[in-house]
């Protein structure tokens, strides 16, 4: 389980900004997501600063490579609720370095559902 927590950001990974909406949520967000495929290592940093305050953790992190596009798989808890655990699945293109992916909120007891697709884009 890793997390991506400082400043920095390693020259191996790359950086995919865009707005999205957290199930659970009614507004949307901008967000980075930080991706190292080689170390398999994910971080979120949210521009809402009432998701930058947000103590979650990621785990389960999944990595595949396939022809067109990498498989990044991940789950985040206690974001932005405490107790949810949200499924993430995107897909990496490799001809424009875009990301697709939605977010799935896992059976909980405070009866967050819902999946919610998303797009970022690459910008390092």
């Amino acid at each position: 389980m890793k997390k991506e927590t400082s400043g920095r950001i390693k020259t191996d990974q790359s950086i995919y900004s865009g707005t999205l909406r957290i199930p659970g949520t009614s507004e949307e967000t901008g967000v980075n997501l930080i991706v190292g495929l080689d170390d398999k290592s994910v971080g979120l940093r949210f521009s809402d600063p009432g998701f930058s305050d947000i103590n979650f953790q990621i785990g389960s992190i999944s990595v595949r490579n396939l022809l067109k596009y990498d498989e990044l798989h991940f789950v985040t808890t206690d974001l932005p609720i405490k107790e949810v655990d949200l499924q993430w699945k995107t897909n990496i293109a490799r001809a424009d370095n875009s990301v697709a992916g939605v977010i799935i909120a896992r059976p909980n007891k405070h009866k967050v559902v819902g999946e919610i697709g998303f797009s970022l884009v690459q910008t390092k």
